[in-house]
């Protein structure tokens, strides 16, 4: 079987090779890559039938420094190297079905120093910021959508949002404590706190970022009324991500007639034509494939956005 599809990027001064193709087939997994001026860093594929098959990656930097990584054997697929800041990479790995995760590799000391297992990451443009989706927080009984956000600028301790009764002096990461959680939110708390229930379950979708990795937007459908949810990110790394919403309601309920091809009352992600930025401008255009007729694009200020627990 041939490699999968990738396809070469500049960003910045970077070239970048990724993977195209979604799905897991690790048979086919091809050569993926970040070079720029400080660093390349290079996938390294185990040849065919090796006693150890587990990946690794080629670190070198522009003083002519040369060192291999050692990738987590459980991971079978990498999809992306990121650069972020602090000489750091993002790995988005795979594992299968819905074990996926990312690696933060630190990039001097030839280290994975952060390994968390994840669902629908997305990247910030500048590399500092992953959002990601928690689907089975052990503290929640049933599934529900846990969206965390991830700061490359912190330590993974600094990551850590909470920590285990019996870890006093706070020596354990667990991966269900990680991020900040950024939505669903209640007021007043923005770590590790509870969904806000535990049926009617929040699934985000098309997440789009900022140019400048300031903001991000993406919508949430509860109760049949969908809502576009801003989180603003950090700037310092003493300081927390907001959150805030805008519920599309009245005359700019989207949801109000959409069915699914059944004619069955249904409102998801495919009214969404696009989300994007101008500015601290939100654009947003619906089209309903089935049921009554919308054709709408909304321009919505951040201004206009209700921070959570006002």
């Amino acid at each position: 079987m041939p490699p999968l599809d990738t396809r070469i990027q500049h960003i910045g001064t970077a070239e970048v090779k990724t993977l195209v193709n979604e799905g897991f087939y690790p048979s086919r997994q091809p050569d993926v890559y970040w070079h720029d001026p400080e660093w390349s860093i290079d996938l390294v594929i185990p040849p065919a039938n090796a006693a150890d098959d587990s990946y690794s990656l080629n670190i070198r930097s522009s003083n002519g420094t040369t060192s291999t990584v050692k990738l987590p054997e459980v991971y079978g697929q990498i999809n992306s190297i990121t650069r972020a800041p602090g000489n750091k990479a993002i790995l988005d790995a795979d594992c299968g079905g819905s074990c996926t995760g990312f690696l933060i590799v630190d990039l001097k000391r030839a280290k994975v120093i952060d390994d968390i297992g994840a669902e629908d990451t997305t990247i910030s443009p500048n590399g500092r910021f992953i959002l990601y989706d928690r689907g089975f927080p052990s503290h929640v009984t049933d599934y529900e959508n846990v969206y965390q956000l991830y700061d490359t600028l912190k330590s993974p301790l600094e990551n850590a949002c909470g920590y285990l009764p019996n870890d006093p002096k706070h020596k354990v990461l667990v991966d269900d404590w990680r991020g900040f959680q950024v939505y669903p939110q209640k007021p007043g708390q923005i770590l590790c706190s509870e969904p806000e229930d535990l049926s009617d379950d929040n699934m985000g979708t098309n997440f789009t970022w900022a140019p400048d990795s300031s903001k991000i937007i993406f919508a949430d459908v509860k109760s049949g009324i969908m809502s576009l949810i801003l989180v603003t990110m950090p700037v310092g790394t003493n300081d927390l991500p907001k959150t805030a919403t805008y519920p599309l309601v009245g005359s700019e309920n989207v949801c109000a007639g959409a069915t699914d091809a059944t004619g069955h009352a249904h409102c998801d992600y495919y009214v969404i034509q696009s989300l994007g930025w101008n500015g601290d401008v939100v654009i947003a255009a619906f089209h309903h494939q089935f049921g009554t007729p919308l054709d709408l694009t909304l321009t919505i200020p951040v201004s206009k956005f209700i921070p959570i627990g006002k």
